[in-house]
């Protein structure tokens, strides 16, 4: 009787669509990360080239360049765990990846803001001694709203440590009425200002007729 032996990895044709399969899951697991802190509708493909040069619109004779920077994630599965068959190992790989590209992007959306902060001057300085209800004011008074494609302002966003966000909702919610009321009118100046501007912004285009 011919012994019938088993050839290891037959399915050399199939390793490509396998990898393909995996690597989509990856991107859509990023997808559904990057959503928490940009919006889908603020991500565009980018299908050739590595840079770019932006208009600053306050000086139309500068301009800004930018370029691709690369986020990459180094993954080691133990040679045992495929030997064991542990198709687990496929979901802790693919939350390793994901992880490890998203901490990149985190680091390099933060670097990017710092930068631009720095140039423009836009920063609020501690000063030592923990965070201050003031700063949250200078904070709200140096940021423009922006408006949303349906026409919502938007709020800004605030990113820090849980220890700094301890502090910050202590001291807030630590302020009477009065520095609640300040917050308000300056949200509501600020929010009338970014819908005028917008409003200008329209205005610039001509009207199409349906």
């Amino acid at each position: 009787m011919e012994e019938k032996r088993t050839i290891p990895f037959c399915l050399t044709d199939k390793i490509s669509d396998f990898e393909e399969a995996i690597a989509e899951d990856i991107r859509a697991a990023i997808r559904e990360e990057r959503k928490t802190i940009i919006s889908s509708d603020n991500v565009f493909g980018y299908t050739h080239g590595k840079q770019w040069r932006t208009r600053i619109p306050e000086d139309g004779d500068e301009s800004e360049s930018g370029k691709m920077r690369a986020h990459t994630s180094e993954v080691e599965i133990p040679f045992q765990e495929i030997v064991d068959n542990d198709l687990g190992a496929l979901a802790r790989y693919k939350a390793s990846v994901v992880n490890g590209l998203m901490q990149e992007f985190m680091s390099t959306m933060y670097e990017t803001i710092s930068e631009s902060t720095q140039k423009s001057g836009n920063i609020v300085k501690s000063g030592g001694g923990g965070f201050r209800a003031e700063q949250f004011i200078e904070m709200l008074e140096k940021i423009e709203f922006g408006v949303d494609r349906n026409g919502n302002v938007s709020l800004p966003q605030i990113h820090a440590g849980p220890e700094l966000v301890r502090q910050m909702l202590q001291e807030l919610s630590a302020q009477g009425p009065e520095f609640e009321k300040r917050v308000q009118e300056i949200i509501q100046r600020k929010a009338a200002a970014a819908l005028e501007r917008e409003d200008e912004r329209k205005s610039k285009f001509p009207k199409r007729d349906k």
